[in-house]
């Protein structure tokens, strides 16, 4: 494999560029490219986006692992190495992954298998939670590739795009963090370095990650493409209950301050107080059970050795990334005018591509 990626390397390091070097930041023409990319990996049934990429070569493909996730690396014509996700497939088991829903801390070891514990770092905060499903994908797709672009590296690349739509852009989150902190723990090789598009992405986890994630990327690093008309953007669920905030926060000491009041005044902020704040705390109670414990009972036949993490009593979820907004235009909108008829009718590549087209250049 390592002379595979050595002669795939020194082939597009010899030809004649399209890109004059790795620069931070969105970059229309790449994006375009990292579409084509992604779309060459997806097997729903309902994409349309059929262009091959232009300035790219695939040349390793994992095989199938975890909840039906799968990784891509191509080398661009400049040497730069892209790592590519796939999003959702059309099996059960890998919607499953989107629905598992309930959140774990951002650090911590999480058994995939019997012969498998991964040890994850994807923040600092201790206070982060993320996706339990997504950091499944993630762990069993970075046993993939690591491999891979340590032989990368070693025949001398040094620039790394990771990018993903949908549920890939979701786990290009997870990867990324991941491989920044292993650059800091000394166990990923500190010369990679590495830009990030999330394309379409789902909300990775809660406030106090995508505070981190977002101090990771600094500087255009790291990248959230978004169609307003798209709904997976606006997912997982969120339910922010009072103790989601910072521990400094005016409702801290709501009760104590209750009690200072007169007799009457006291009951009447009291109910207040308690009508307002136990609906989201049932909400978020429910949220934990039936997309924590509920699904992971789902997956005992695709992941025998599984065992469940100790969940995080929160289901407050957030935008990460430095968010490139996509603005439907009157054309685009014109030509899909019935969005009830296919819920991804605004979601599939082919709709991002075709508003991306639209950027100046």
């Amino acid at each position: 494999m390592k002379i595979v990626v050595c002669f795939c390397l020194l082939l597009g390091l010899s030809v004649t560029t399209t890109y004059a070097q790795f620069t931070e930041g969105f970059q229309k023409r790449e994006y375009l490219e990292l579409m084509r990319i992604t779309a060459a990996s997806i097997d729903t049934p309902w994409t349309q986006l059929k262009l091959k990429p232009l300035y790219s070569e695939i040349f390793f493909r994992s095989k199938v692992v975890g909840l039906d996730n799968q990784a891509d690396l191509w080398l661009r014509d400049d040497g730069v190495i892209i790592l590519s996700l796939r999003g959702t497939t059309k099996k059960d088991i890998s919607w499953l992954e989107n629905f598992y829903a309930a959140q774990i801390p951002a650090q911590g070891s999480i058994q995939l298998a019997s012969d498998y514990t991964y040890t994850y770092h994807f923040a600092e905060e201790s206070r982060a939670a993320v996706h339990v499903g997504w950091t499944i994908g993630t762990g069993f797709l970075l046993r993939e590739v690591l491999p891979q672009l340590d032989s990368c590296y070693q025949a001398g690349a040094r620039n790394l795009i990771v990018v993903g739509h949908s549920q890939g852009a979701a786990l290009s989150f997870l990867v990324t963090s991941q491989l920044r902190y292993w650059q800091k723990q000394g166990k990923f090789p500190a010369g990679w370095q590495l830009k990030t598009y999330a394309s379409a992405a789902p909300k990775p986890g809660n406030l106090y990650y995508a505070y981190d994630y977002e101090q990771l990327t600094y500087g255009g690093y790291g990248i959230t493409v978004l169609n307003p008309l798209d709904w997976v953007p606006e997912v997982p669920v969120t339910v922010q209950t009072l103790t989601d905030f910072t521990p400094t926060n005016p409702f801290r000491d709501a009760k104590k301050v209750f009690k200072k009041q007169p007799f009457v005044k006291r009951l009447a902020l009291s109910y207040g107080y308690k009508r307002l704040t136990k609906p989201t705390q049932r909400a978020q109670k429910n949220y934990t059970k039936y997309l924590g414990k509920t699904a992971s009972s789902m997956l005992k036949t695709t992941l025998p050795g599984y065992v469940a993490p100790k969940y995080v009593p929160s289901t407050l979820y957030t935008r990460a990334g430095s968010p490139i907004v996509l603005r439907p235009n009157a054309a685009y909108r014109s030509e899909r005018v019935d969005p009830n008829k296919n819920v991804f009718i605004h979601h599939m590549p082919e709709a991002y591509y075709r508003l991306a087209e639209l950027l100046p250049d």
